[in-house]
């Protein structure tokens, strides 16, 4: 026999800017989540002991989590919008950088990794290679129509 649990939604306004949503299921199992005024999801808790909580920025960039389980991460961000950094309670981090056009240029990680990207004026990617060996090249025309690639993979 499927034992279908049965849900209550209800929603409150905590304040202004702030609205809360509570799941309660008929197993006494329950969910809340609070959402700022730009629908960012603030909190998260359920009947389990689990929690999670979030900041943001003006823009809706997730500036900082954390967790229950004594996870967290932090980012930063350009003021584009562009994800500059990333660091986390296992040790990880990350660095991007970016050109005026918010392309990417450069990536790296804490194990290593990294990669570096070029671009024509027109936003076309001309170049990318990364720690691994692999690299690319292409050429385009003046209509951004590709004229030539070539790889890593294809030279060997």
């Amino acid at each position: 026999m499927l034992l279908l649990t049965k849900l209550k939604n209800l929603t409150t306004m905590k304040n202004e800017n702030i609205k809360e949503t509570i799941n309660k299921n008929s197993d006494g199992t329950w969910e809340k989540r609070a959402f700022d005024s730009k629908g960012n999801q603030l909190t998260y808790e359920n009947s389990d002991g689990y929690w999670n909580k979030s900041t943001y920025d003006d823009n809706g960039n997730k500036l900082t989590f954390e967790n229950s389980g004594n996870y967290w991460n932090k980012r930063t961000f350009d003021d584009n919008g562009n994800q500059l950094t990333l660091e986390d309670s296992t040790g990880y981090c990350s660095k991007r950088t970016y050109d005026d056009n918010g392309n990417r240029l450069t990536f790296e990680k804490s194990e290593g990794y990294w990669a570096k990207r070029t671009y024509d004026k027109n936003g076309n990617q001309l170049t990318f290679e990364n720690s691994t060996g692999y690299w690319f090249k292409c050429t385009f025309d003046g209509n951004g129509k590709q004229l030539s690639y070539e790889n890593s993979d294809s030279i060997k």
